[in-house]
């Protein structure tokens, strides 16, 4: 039952702490893949007819959400080295009603970059001044080359702002359905949500 095996999480709170993030496994909900855990935060976070930030391009799937959970994508636009435009966002944030950001800052798919450290700080100052939700989708953080595994955003989250979701599907096997987010303050929404949707 939510929020998954106690093991589990406490080393998935290892593997972050190895990156200096502090995050406890009361904070972590195991889901059937990232795109459960992506969905969860989702609905945690808006309802029927909200806005929500996606990159442009995007990976397909995003779309297939919001469009599934009834909610209406917001395209700014993301530069192929640089990431997300930090002000375009922050037009769209003063004009718009935006509930939350579905964003990839690490190996975005389908571009591939990586947001620079201070341009994740940035972001993530910009999403808490708006109070608007980030929900990181990190899916390919073990997909590194360089000595040090880039820091996701939330590693710069001063105030439990972030959702970050991730996965072993991609770097450990496809067909384990391992997935998970760090919810914080929202862990008990989304495990609700849960239980509503696959139970466990």
């Amino acid at each position: 039952m939510p929020p998954g095996s106690e093991s589990l999480r406490r080393n998935i709170a290892q593997r972050y702490a190895q990156q200096g993030l502090s995050v406890s496994p009361d904070d972590i909900v195991i889901t059937s893949g990232a795109m459960e855990a992506l969905s969860l935060s989702l609905q945690a976070v808006t309802k029927p007819g909200d806005l929500v930030v996606i990159e442009s391009p995007t990976f397909y799937g995003a779309l297939q959400t919001i469009e599934r959970l009834n909610l209406r994508a917001v395209e700014i636009p993301t530069h192929p080295l640089e990431g997300i435009d930090l002000i375009a966002l922050e037009k769209a944030l003063t004009e718009l009603p935006i509930k939350a950001c579905w964003l990839m800052t690490n190996f975005q798919n389908p571009l591939g970059f990586c947001m620079s450290d201070h341009a994740k700080q940035s972001l993530v100052d910009l999403l808490h001044r708006h109070q608007t939700p980030l929900i990181e989708d990190d899916v390919y953080a073990e997909l590194f080359f360089s000595p040090d595994k880039p820091k996701p955003a939330k590693a710069f989250d001063q105030h439990d702002n972030v959702l970050l979701c991730g996965s072993f599907s991609k770097c450990l096997s496809p067909g384990f359905r391992i997935g998970w987010v760090v919810a914080g303050q929202r862990s008990e929404a989304v495990q609700r949500f849960q239980l509503m949707s696959t139970l466990s």
